[in-house]
């Protein structure tokens, strides 16, 4: 069981990864992610530092409960 996950855990950072580096637009996905209020974009001179603070947490939430779901233990 554990080994599937960890497989596709890697499998959607790869993605994800990959979709990021080509800027892919996906949509209804790219036009709100870092976007939403708390996520921070800080730029002095050529340096950009994104925090993506509010998108990360409702994607935890979301896989949260998507694990939830799922789970085996009920």
């Amino acid at each position: 069981m554990i080994g599937k996950f960890l497989s596709l855990s890697i499998f959607l950072v790869v993605v994800t990864g990959l979709l990021l580096h080509f800027n892919v637009e996906v949509p209804y996905f790219s036009g709100w992610i870092g976007h939403l209020p708390g996520d921070l974009i800080l730029r002095k001179g050529k340096a950009t530092i994104f925090l993506p603070f509010t998108t990360a947490a409702i994607i935890s939430a979301g896989l949260s409960i998507l694990g939830s779901m799922f789970s085996s233990k009920r």
